[in-house]
């Protein structure tokens, strides 16, 4: 993203894939979640890309 906006891509939001680590093409991996998931437990655990992302927003700037 950070590439894209350097070269003059005009860049006016982002979506984020999924919040949750999800179950895709039969298995459970990769992770991309902002959130992980124990799948023994459901326990949801905070990655940390979502406090990263969290800043940048609250930022509204990526530096």
């Amino acid at each position: 993203l950070q590439a894209a906006t350097s070269a003059g891509a005009d860049v006016r939001g982002y979506l984020h894939w999924s919040l949750l680590d999800n179950f895709e093409w039969g298995h459970w991996r990769p992770t991309f979640g902002l959130i992980a998931v124990d799948r023994e437990t459901f326990v949801r655990t905070p990655k940390p890309s979502l406090g990263w992302l969290g800043e940048v927003a609250r930022r509204n700037a990526l530096a």
